[in-house]
């Protein structure tokens, strides 16, 4: 491996991981404000991913322009789950703990009906957005311009919403609920209010997401599953609550991906994620032990 290959392979590591981290972020708003594991984000990434397609082939609707119809989209959508899905549940549990648990079994409902919805109106025929497929000529390195953007539309979205939790108003009260729902109703905040914003934010960051990976990645209506899962990795790798933390583990991912598919092989890119993930909750099981032993 040469140093320019090296660059080009870091490269494409930082796409896929400003990728990875966005929607990371998306799956941790939610679960910070809602305590709900939402294992259906990636579906929503897939309509995200869908709508964009269908605007450009049927309308030719740039991508770029498709970003923020698909953000509104998937808003939207996140929207409409709240009130017919986890507000009736919570309403109806003996305490907020107890709907958490309840909340894994529904949205993996949720999961199936949204893909085998996707696969009644789009089959399961591969798709994808040809834009800005032209490479780009950056020293050495090479790369296609849809990448290049998709990164730096990622490292963006990623930066803004990471401003907006930390400086607004809108942001403090998001923390506050993530980090004591009692002491925040306390305090004046309108929690059920906040969890429906935070999950309507969570989700449209979904859909950025898949509005961007359209222009990389195939489209189909299985591809939730998979990043939701590398979403998971990102998060739990990351920390719960830090966006620094997400967008640091994502880009690690992305960069750890893609060295793995270029030295062992393609085939292994995908199942960098679960060693990531199984190595470092062993990493931390096996420190808590040690601490733990320190202590007696």
């Amino acid at each position: 491996m040469d140093f320019a290959i090296a660059l080009q392979l870091l490269l494409f590591g930082v796409v896929w991981g400003g990728l990875y981290a966005l929607i990371a972020t998306g799956l941790n708003v939610i679960y910070g404000v809602m305590k709900i594991l939402n294992i259906a984000h990636g579906e929503l990434l897939m309509l995200g991913a869908y709508l964009t397609f269908w605007l450009f082939t049927l309308w030719d609707v740039s991508p770029l322009a498709s970003i923020p119809l698909a953000g509104l989209a998937m808003f939207l959508v996140g929207v409409v789950l709240q009130k017919i899905v986890i507000d009736p549940v919570v309403a109806r549990s003996s305490s907020f703990e107890a709907s958490e648990k309840a909340m894994l079994i529904i949205f993996f409902g949720v999961l199936l009906i949204i893909q085998n919805f996707a696969l009644l109106l789009w089959s399961a025929d591969y798709r994808m957005v040809n834009y800005l497929t032209d490479p780009v000529h950056i020293g050495v390195v090479s790369v296609a311009a849809n990448r290049l953007v998709v990164a730096l539309v990622a490292l963006i979205v990623t930066a803004l919403m990471h401003v907006t939790l930390q400086y607004t108003m809108l942001g403090k009260a998001i923390r506050a609920v993530s980090q004591d729902r009692n002491t925040a109703r306390l305090m004046g905040i309108n929690v059920k209010q906040i969890g429906l914003i935070g999950f309507g934010i969570g989700s449209a960051l979904a859909g950025i997401a898949g509005s961007l990976a359209s222009t990389i990645y195939v489209v189909t209506p299985t591809i939730g599953l998979l990043f939701t899962i590398k979403a998971f990795t990102v998060m739990v790798v990351g920390g719960l609550g830090s966006q620094v933390g997400t967008l640091v583990a994502g880009l690690s991912l992305g960069i750890l991906e893609s060295f793995v598919g270029f030295v062992i092989g393609p085939e292994f890119k995908d199942i960098t994620g679960y060693v990531l993930l199984i190595g470092f909750i062993l990493w931390r099981a096996r420190a808590g032990a040690a601490v733990g032993s320190e202590v007696r």
